[in-house]
């Protein structure tokens, strides 16, 4: 399922985003959507950054580059 930041940009495993809340710059490094409807893809927290091993809902980043 395609997941995007909170300007309707498309994220991607691999990708720069920053969290928009602490400004902090991490790689996109899992998205675990599997069995979620579209809205519940956007707004649960199922976007695990590369540094950070919090997950975040893909509404709180915002996609760099």
């Amino acid at each position: 399922m395609k997941i995007y930041d909170r300007n309707r940009n498309a994220l991607t495993i691999g990708q720069r985003v920053m969290v928009a809340a602490t400004g902090a710059i991490d790689y996109l490094e899992a998205a675990k959507t599997e069995n979620m409807s579209a809205y519940d893809a956007e707004h649960e927290k199922c976007v695990q950054l590369a540094s950070s091993r919090e997950r975040y809902a893909p509404i709180e980043l915002i996609k760099l580059g």
